[in-house]
């Protein structure tokens, strides 16, 4: 069996880890190119089945990657890899058959539709989890009416009303974006950055101080909620307050004497 050539030309590296992971245990062997004089001698070397092209990397573009595998293989399918922001020409795409685009990043699920979209089923890889058991499942038809029943005095009719107004979008919820789809919109190299590195003796404090400085606030919004929601909690409140307040009345009234007092005998003093 001739040996089937996957070309992956990008300089992202991990592009060719996506592509290496859709396609382990199919039976191709993934070659990587990061420049333009390594998909030279790629496709010199001959034996390719799929190209997967960047719009652009160093010393060449994904065109002109097409154009030369196109010529030296022309059962060969090629793909061109789009990043978010990079504009795709489908005229000079059509030009130098390429057969298709896909978006990156890009999933292993997404690579592998594309592909088997051009190449047929790629087979299971031998580590692959087993498919997971899918429900019976019974497309909606509009059928034809059924036979009266012996003993019915109607006869049942096929229902062929209107068919009910699509949806507003203004009312109806948004479903969630494919990966596809959302991943177009990264930064080309938004997984090959390192983390950045912070230094726990610094943020540590600082997150603790922040914390603080609305710790105040944050409670008193709890307390203030609690007391218009919750009859029980205000009664507990009511009770405390109460409670305070009858602890504090003795040395309140005992302060207040004393002041009055000191009060009138400096008046008696003024006054003799």
């Amino acid at each position: 069996m001739p040996t089937r050539i996957v070309l992956v030309v990008d300089a992202s590296p991990l592009s060719a880890r996506r592509v290496q992971e859709a396609l382990r245990g199919t039976g191709f062997t993934v070659v990587v190119a990061a420049s333009g004089p390594e998909a030279e001698a790629a496709i010199d070397a001959g034996g390719i089945a799929v190209a997967l092209a960047a719009l652009s990397f160093p010393g060449g573009n994904g065109y002109d990657v097409a154009r030369s595998v196109k010529t030296r293989s022309p059962e060969a399918v090629v793909f061109l890899l789009c990043g978010g922001f990079e504009v795709f020409n489908g005229e000079r795409a059509d030009q130098v058959g390429v057969y298709g685009r896909i978006n990156r990043p890009f999933t292993v699920d997404t690579l592998l539709r594309h592909l088997e979209a051009a190449l047929g089923p790629l087979g299971t890889p031998a580590d692959a989890p087993p498919p997971a058991a899918v429900p019976d499942f019974e497309p909606v038809t509009r059928r034809a009416a059924p036979e009266p029943l012996p003993d019915a005095s109607d006869t049942i009719q096929a229902y062929d009303g209107p068919i009910a107004p699509a949806p507003d979008p203004a009312t109806t919820p948004r479903t969630a974006v494919g990966d596809e789809r959302l991943a177009s919109f990264l930064p080309r190299e938004w997984r090959s950055h390192p983390p950045v590195r912070v230094d726990p003796d610094v943020v540590g404090p600082a997150l603790e101080r922040a914390i603080l400085e609305v710790l105040p606030e944050v409670v008193e919004i709890l307390l203030n909620k609690a007391l218009l929601r919750s009859p029980a909690f205000r009664d507990l409140g009511e009770v405390a307050v109460d409670e305070a307040v009858r602890a504090q009345i003795g040395p309140i009234a005992r302060r207040v004497i004393r002041e009055r007092l000191a009060e009138i005998e400096a008046g008696g003093e003024d006054g003799g």
